[in-house]
């Protein structure tokens, strides 16, 4: 079948005639109408498909091959020109310096994409990965919402991955309340994703910190949110039974959910809670004996518990496995201190400003009160 095909995609052109592409003048009626036959449309659905499933796998040079093969075909497929510009951006980070005039062209694809086809969901979220890679997180997380409201009714499959990228943005940028709602929808639709089930633990955890809402209800949404987190993160190392650091992070949920039913006044809950946290905790020790962290939660828990030389103990065990544990030399100098042992205290508090400078983890004013009690006197306050 006879059909008339561009002379060259908008890009190209740009690209060739040696001027940057205006990636905000980018407008698909540049762009030629074709009627392709049966087995040219067979065609343009293999290099479609080729291109995302490379540009998927970080394969970029492949993907952009593939997009234009499938643009060749057809000047308007919109989501071979959403992998076109997010290979040609990927290939031009790669330079040093980054090529501009190669960036404003793979943004002027983009920008055809979305225009070409505002509703499709792989657009959508190329279109938000592309703004999250070059440095525009807030502007990544909006656009992927936005993506997710206009493609209600796309494959499952892709509403997850807008849901993933909209939830972890959102995780990443600080705003819990807003992932929350994206994660929860992207582990029902993926459940197998246990970076996902780690990323809602984290944000209900987060969320349940700040016991918010009405005064007589925020303490027992707190609880229920901190339960759920201990949920998720189980969910976590059910799925990679080998993240010590869920595995931990089950215990702190599992802590703060009996803090917040002592608060609701149900000291038989907030009693389980604790001892279930800290049974996980002696869990995590059997399974990871060389983590420090999980010593130190330990510690705190004695702390909690006044067992103070089981405390001392715990802190112990995790600076021997961590020499520069700061939360661990830091507890154990108080403990020292306050019953008297200066010199140990002193030693500890050198060795945490020691650390410090070498990898700054110190606030200003811990810094400065740390290096006041160091040059004190003996037993001074």
């Amino acid at each position: 079948m006879h059909r008339f095909r561009s002379m060259s995609l908008l890009a190209t052109l740009a690209a060739c005639s040696g001027v940057s592409a205006r990636p905000d003048r980018a407008e698909p009626d540049d762009l030629a109408v074709v009627q392709l036959g049966p087995g040219e449309l067979v065609e343009l659905a293999h290099h479609v498909d080729a291109a995302m499933h490379e540009v998927m796998r970080r394969r970029y040079q492949e993907a952009e091959s593939a997009a234009l093969a499938a643009l060749a075909l057809d000047p308007r497929s919109a989501r071979a020109h959403a992998v076109l510009g997010m290979a040609r951006m990927q290939l031009a980070a790669q330079t040093t310096p980054a090529d501009l005039q190669v960036a404003n062209a793979a943004e002027t694809e983009l920008r055809l994409a979305g225009k070409l086809a505002p509703d499709d969901a792989f657009v959508g979220f190329l279109s938000a990965v592309f703004l999250a890679e070059t440095g525009h997180m807030s502007a990544a997380a909006a656009e992927a919402e936005a993506a997710l409201a206009r493609a209600k009714d796309a494959p499952a499959a892709e509403r997850a991955s807008l849901l993933g990228i909209a939830g972890t943005y959102r995780y990443e940028l600080g705003e819990e309340l807003a992932a929350r709602p994206h994660l929860e929808a992207y582990v029902a639709l993926r459940p197998d994703d246990a970076t996902a089930h780690f990323r809602l633990g984290s944000t209900l955890l987060r969320i349940a910190a700040v016991p918010q809402g009405a005064r007589h209800r925020r303490f027992v949404d707190a609880q229920a949110n901190a339960e759920l987190a201990a949920r998720a993160f189980a969910q976590c190392c059910s799925l990679s039974p080998g993240d010590d650091d869920a595995a931990i992070a089950i215990a702190l949920a599992l802590w703060r959910a009996g803090e917040l039913a002592q608060e609701n006044g149900a000291a038989a809950a907030a009693e389980a809670h604790r001892k279930a946290a800290e049974d996980q905790l002696h869990t995590v020790v059997t399974r990871f004996p060389q983590n420090a962290e999980v010593w130190f939660r330990l510690g705190l828990i004695a702390e909690a518990k006044q067992q103070l030389a089981e405390a001392e103990t715990a802190y112990l065990e995790a600076l021997q496995r961590a020499p520069a544990h700061i939360g661990s030399a830091l507890n154990l100098a108080a403990l020292r201190d306050g019953r008297g042992d200066a010199d140990g205290a002193l030693v500890l508090w050198r060795r945490v400003l020691e650390s410090d400078a070498a990898a700054p983890c110190l606030s200003a004013r811990e810094r400065q009160r740390l290096r006041a009690r160091v040059h004190a006197p003996l037993g001074g306050s």
